[in-house]
């Protein structure tokens, strides 16, 4: 499969690799990366499964999701900030948000054996949402894409990576280890826009492609 040789790579943390990462974090915020960590893996099932599948692999390697562990994927680090908060000192108050852990090894599962079950997976990523209290609008957006990516247009698949690409630029999400490779994948296959003739620059390239693409993936529901 093409891009097989990403499937080959360690996943290892490096956006949250020990205690001292989570200093004056916020809870609610760390929950906000891992979803958006959660949509990035959604979207590369489509995109590449076998790096999907190797990264779903690597975030069950611990069985369990008690505490940051230096060879976990970043995504196993962050969904055990969000779950064991009181672990981490440096993880400031931002509500009471938590992932069923049950419902996300079930999902991981999937992945990592190729199913799909369209409904079921849906309903997880709108019931994480609400659990995890996602108020960002380009995150419910993502997610209204991202779950029904089989039916996304290929202007929404552009808009959905560009968007998701400049979010990655803020606050150091940039060294995660999916998303490297989510770059790597979506500037691969051409879902990254072109510098724009007109001057414009990526960032509001990205904006008015995702309004645009939202708004037709509301007609399809």
């Amino acid at each position: 499969m093409k891009f097989d040789f990403i499937n080959k790579e360690l996943t290892e943390a490096r956006y949250m690799r020990t205690d001292r990462d989570t200093l004056g974090r916020d809870a609610y915020d760390i929950g906000e990366t891992a979803y958006e960590q959660l949509l990035m893996l959604q979207q590369m099932r489509f995109e590449n499964p076998g790096f999907a599948k190797k990264y779903a692999e690597d975030t069950l390697r611990f069985n369990n999701f008690r505490g940051i562990k230096p060879g976990a994927s970043d995504l196993h680090n962050l969904i055990s900030i969000v779950n064991n908060p009181s672990k981490y000192k440096g993880v400031t108050s931002g509500g009471a948000v938590s992932i069923n852990e049950l419902e996300l090894k079930r999902y991981l599962k999937d992945i990592a054996a190729g199913r799909n079950n369209n409904n079921r997976d849906r309903n997880f990523l709108l019931k994480l949402q609400k659990d995890l209290g996602i108020k960002n609008s380009f995150l419910k957006n993502a997610r209204r894409i991202s779950a029904d990516y089989g039916r996304a247009s290929p202007g929404e698949r552009k808009a959905l990576s560009s968007r998701m690409i400049l979010s990655q630029k803020q606050d150091g999400k940039f060294r995660s280890d999916i998303t490297k490779q989510y770059g790597k994948i979506v500037n691969k296959k051409g879902l990254v826009p072109e510098p724009d003739k007109k001057g414009l620059p990526l960032w509001a390239q990205a904006a008015g492609a995702f309004a645009v693409g939202f708004g037709v993936s509301k007609l399809l529901k």
